[in-house]
C-alpha cells in the first residue's frame, strides 16, 4: 500500500469499529451481532495486512482467520490474542448457530478489539490511532468544520456550546438531505396541516433508517421544513433541542453517535447534495 492507500485503509476500519461500538450500546439481539461482527470483521482485515509479509501455503484469502494469527502471533506476541481467538469462535457461533453474546460480553470484546487496534496501528504501521480523524470523511464542508468546533469545545470542557455546535451539524445534515428527498413544489400542499413535502421527507428518512433505531431518534426530533427565502425562491430550514450534558463522557457518546450517523449515511445521497466550501 502507498501511504495514502494506508491512511484510507486504517481510518477505514476505525469506521467500521466506531459503527461496532455504537452498536454495542443498544441492547438488541440485532445490535449485539452488529457490534461482533464489525469489531471481528476490523480485527479480521488487520491480521490479514499484516499476514501479507509472511509466506503461506496457498492464496492467503483462503486461509482461515484462526491459522493466520495464530502464525502471526508465533512470530510476534500480538496484544490479547487469546480474547481474539475467543471473539474469533463468538462471531462463529454468532453468524453460523445464531447463538448471540449478551451485552456485558459484547461490550468486553468492544473495548478488547478498541485496544487492539490502538496497539496494532502503532505496533505494525507506526501509525497514532487518535491521529486518525474520522472527520475527515464528512463530505459535506460546513458539516465538518462545525463538528471540529464541538470536538475542541469537548476537550475544553464546554460541554453546553460543545453541544450546540453538534446539533447545529446534525440538524445540517438533516436540511441537506431533507432537500434531496423532498420537492419544494408541493410545499403548500398540506394533509390535515402538515405540508405534504414535508410528510415525504419523513417517510423517506424512515426507510432509509429504519434498521437504526438510535439515528431515528436523534434525526427525527430535529423539525426541518421549506421556507420562503425571496423572490419565490425556496430554502431549508431547521429547529432543534441542545442535548444538556451532564460531563464529557456523555458529550463523547452523543458526538460519536452523531458522527456515525453522518458518515454512514451521507453515501445515501448523491455527491451533487454536499457542500464542498
Amino acid at each position: 500500500m502507498t501511504e495514502d492507500e494506508l491512511k484510507l485503509f486504517l481510518t477505514n476500519m476505525k469506521l467500521i469499529y466506531q459503527h461496532g461500538y455504537s452498536h454495542s450500546r443498544n441492547k438488541s439481539r440485532l445490535h449485539r451481532l452488529l457490534a461482533i461482527h464489525n469489531c471481528h470483521y476490523v480485527v479480521e482485515q488487520i491480521i490479514r495486512e499484516r499476514a501479507k509479509d509472511m509466506p503461506f501455503r496457498g492464496a492467503l484469502h483462503k486461509i482461515a482467520f484462526e491459522e493466520i494469527i495464530k502464525k502471526i502471533h508465533k512470530k510476534q506476541n500480538i496484544q490479547d490474542y487469546y480474547r481474539l481467538l475467543e471473539l474469533n469462535k463468538i462471531r462463529n457461533d454468532a453468524e453460523h448457530s445464531n447463538i448471540i453474546p449478551d451485552v456485558d460480553t459484547v461490550r468486553f470484546y468492544v473495548k478488547i478489539v478498541g485496544d487492539f487496534l490502538k496497539w496494532s496501528y502503532k505496533k505494525y504501521h507506526e501509525v497514532d490511532y487518535e491521529s486518525l480523524a474520522l472527520e475527515d470523511m464528512i463530505l459535506d464542508a460546513p458539516i465538518r468544520r462545525v463538528m471540529l468546533e464541538a470536538k475542541s469545545l469537548i476537550e475544553k470542557n464546554d460541554l453546553q456550546r460543545a453541544s450546540a455546535k453538534m446539533y447545529e451539524a446534525l440538524a445540517a445534515f438533516k436540511f441537506m438531505s431533507f432537500g434531496f428527498l423532498s420537492d419544494a413544489r408541493i410545499s403548500e400542499v398540506t394533509f390535515e396541516g402538515i405540508s405534504l413535502a414535508n410528510l415525504l421527507a419523513d417517510l423517506a428518512f424512515k426507510i432509509i433508517l429504519a434498521q437504526d433505531e438510535s439515528a431515528l431518534k436523534k434525526l427525527m426530533p430535529i423539525r426541518t421544513s421549506f421556507a420562503w427565502v425571496e423572490k419565490g425562491k425556496f430554502g431549508v430550514q431547521s429547529i432543534w433541542e441542545v442535548e444538556p450534558f451532564k460531563n464529557k463522557e456523555e458529550a463523547t457518546e452523543h458526538y460519536e453517535d452523531i458522527l456515525n450517523i453522518v458518515l454512514t449515511y451521507q453515501d445515501r445521497m448523491p455527491a451533487s447534495v454536499w457542500r464542498t466550501k
